[in-house]
């Protein structure tokens, strides 16, 4: 069972402080220099205020699972199906207005749905109508109740859109217009309101005419984005607190002879901050997992992911063994602020900690987003980390540090 660690009560605050210190407002966080309209400019870079890790700039790229994981996908029905813990129509009506619905939403859901009452769930398969002319609000307190049932998937683990612009999310996906334009009818806000949710792939699926169509819509929405980071370095920019940053104690030594090498060579330049990640997570990076990284049978998750970062060999720890949370007290520490290289940020909700990701500098952080071929190892912003599990609205965050072992250089 998840506990929550009460030492984490402590730096819930803290975190939340330094994040906000280190990451500024969208209008001071600078703007692309470039637009991406015309595919023959350069791709769009944004550069971040200077810190204790130097000065960093980004772009966005696009990664789209391999065609020999997307053959294990199987593509779902595209039969609508919601299904509730109600026992009777009076019941679901009044869980449905606890969620924050009006009697008109919920009379306007309920139109010409079928309902099936089975001993512990009720099914409701609603009509085009209904999914269609849902709003943004009623659809985002409905889907947010069905997340909170395991049988509904696609609303318990919907797609993250980060942006408004779904031609620019799209593009290069081969995804027609119309379907383009139906994600943008059916897609909710989060919470948290950076981004949008996605959970009506069955729907949307009914809406095509042939196997390819399918496929296509299944590869375009599985597509990820993640940063490239780079990291601009001089002979006089150097400096020990930038080179200490990087080195994070005993626990990524090997990096000093990288930013070395940078700087003697044309007195420095600009270095893809992927050569300065520890051995396991840079083996990872912009990569989607393998069917054979699967070797015991299941595939890393966000626990793997953090626990191993500083590993050489990494050990097969996943979100839901036994002994993480032992592991966590034992072998971690409260993260106080300023947060440093390395550090891993959790993700609470509830009582639960839902995800898990390595803090690498300003409020980029190393994340693999789920625990199938799908979910590749990216860099993210962490708010858009927060707002893709945030899915009720009431995510806090923590930060662990790896303490140092007792034979220095063992991580």
């Amino acid at each position: 069972m998840s506990i929550r660690f009460p030492s984490l009560l402590i730096v819930v605050a803290s975190v939340r402080m330094a994040v906000m210190a280190q990451a500024p407002a969208a209008e001071d966080a600078g703007r692309p220099d470039q637009t991406e309209s015309d595919p023959a400019r350069p791709k769009p870079v944004t550069l971040l205020p200077a810190g204790p890790w130097g000065s960093l700039e980004y772009y966005t790229i696009p990664l789209t699972c391999p065609p020999s994981s997307l053959a294990h996908l199987r593509v779902p029905s595209q039969q609508v199906e919601w299904c509730f813990h109600s026992s009777s129509q009076a019941e679901l009506e009044t869980e449905l207005m606890t969620a924050g619905l009006t009697g008109d939403e919920v009379a306007g859901i309920l139109k010409g749905a079928n309902v099936l009452v089975d001993p512990d769930l009720m099914r409701v398969f609603p009509s085009e109508e209904a999914i269609v002319r849902m709003d943004h609000r009623t659809r985002g307190g409905l889907y947010r109740l069905l997340g909170r049932i395991p049988k509904n998937r696609f609303h318990r683990r919907p797609l993250y859109i980060p942006t408004e612009n779904l031609s620019a999310w799209f593009d290069g996906t081969g995804l027609p217009r119309t379907v383009i334009e139906d994600i943008a009818k059916l897609a909710y806000p989060t919470p948290r309101g950076i981004g949008y949710f996605f959970a009506d792939l069955p729907f949307t699926i009914r809406q095509t005419h042939s196997m390819k169509d399918e496929r296509l819509i299944v590869s375009g929405l599985t597509r990820r984005h993640g940063l490239v980071v780079r990291l601009r370095l001089t002979r006089e920019t150097l400096t020990p607190e930038i080179a200490a940053y990087w080195h994070a104690g005993y626990k990524n030594k090997a990096v000093m002879p990288i930013l070395d090498a940078v700087v003697h060579a044309n007195d420095g330049g600009a270095i893809d901050i992927a050569h300065l990640l520890p051995a396991t997570p840079r083996q990872f990076l912009n990569r989607f997992p393998d069917p054979s990284d699967a070797v015991d049978g299941r595939l890393p998750d966000w626990f793997w992911t953090c626990y191993n970062f500083f590993r050489f060999a990494p050990r097969d720890l996943y979100a839901d063994s036994p002994e993480r949370d032992a592991l966590i007290l034992e072998e971690f520490e409260p993260g106080l602020p300023p947060l440093q290289f390395g550090d891993m940020v959790l993700l609470h909700s509830g009582s639960k900690i839902i995800h898990g990701c390595i803090h690498i500098a300003d409020d980029i952080v190393f994340t693999k987003n789920g625990p199938d071929l799908f979910s590749p190892w990216v860099l993210m912003r962490l708010e858009e980390v927060v707002a893709s599990h945030d899915l009720l609205g009431d995510v806090s965050l923590s930060a662990y540090r790896k303490t140092p072992p007792a034979t220095p250089g063992l991580p």
